[in-house]
């Protein structure tokens, strides 16, 4: 009797139509929240921080035939290892590059076919075929089946869930953005990076990019002074980056 009592005081008061819409703007802010913050952890679980001390160095949007190579040269230079999120259709176009980074020993994951700027809009069926596409052009240039995938800017939902599951991917964030996607110089990633790099890091750049190839150098210069310990991805997060076949 008593709650029905109050369902109709709090209706017949008029405060149903202040606090529906508040809980809905809650409700809606929340949702928009877990899809847009890869750390949040809200649809999939991703691994967004390393588990030893050492940083981790990675690279989306790739391959990219001026400045992947030039990324590498600077990673061979100083004998670290990295991680490359490619983007299946640039995968198919510069398939040496992909070989490349493989020969050379370091890692390559999932960052969708298209990388479309719709693809957070995709049905289920349509992601899952969009990811199992890059899967399957890194697999046939290299010979292995990544296991680690990075949602295209970090978005992720239910279907980013289901598709993951159906090709057996693990996410991988960040939790150092460089925004070098934004950055006009190499100074201002460089700035980025040296005042916020932590132990554990996973640093997300960008090795489409001329300011990011241009400030890696600087930047491993910075973490070599601060006894900072640059290792690949799988020996900081101890997870293995491709299926066994």
């Amino acid at each position: 009797m008593a709650i029905v009592l109050s369902s109709v005081i709090f209706w017949e008061s008029g405060l149903a139509l202040y606090v529906i819409p508040i809980l809905t703007a809650m409700y809606i802010a929340v949702i928009a929240y877990g899809s847009w913050n890869i750390q949040a952890n809200y649809y999939i679980k991703s691994i967004n921080k390393g588990k030893s001390k050492s940083i981790a160095l990675t690279f989306d949007d790739g391959p990219d035939p001026e400045n992947t190579p030039k990324i590498l040269e600077t990673l061979k230079q100083y004998n670290l290892k990295a991680t490359f999120f490619v983007i299946g259709k640039k995968a198919e176009q510069f398939p040496e590059i992909l070989k490349r980074i493989d020969e050379e020993g370091h890692t390559i994951g999932n960052h969708s076919y298209s990388h479309s700027y719709f693809i957070g809009f995709y049905t289920s069926q349509a992601l899952c075929k969009d990811i199992g596409r890059c899967d399957e052009i890194i697999t046939q240039i290299i010979g292995k089946k990544p296991i680690y995938f990075r949602p295209p800017f970090g978005v992720t939902n239910p279907n980013y869930a289901d598709a993951m599951r159906a090709h057996n991917l693990q996410s991988i964030g960040w939790s150092l953005r460089t925004m070098d996607t934004r950055a006009k110089n190499k100074y201002q990633v460089i700035e980025k990076v040296i005042s916020k790099l932590q132990k554990k890091d996973i640093i997300l750049f960008h090795d489409r990019l001329a300011a990011t190839a241009a400030a890696l150098p600087d930047i491993i210069e910075h973490c070599q002074n601060k006894k900072i310990t640059i290792e690949s991805l799988p020996s900081c997060i101890k997870l293995e980056p491709y299926a066994r076949s």
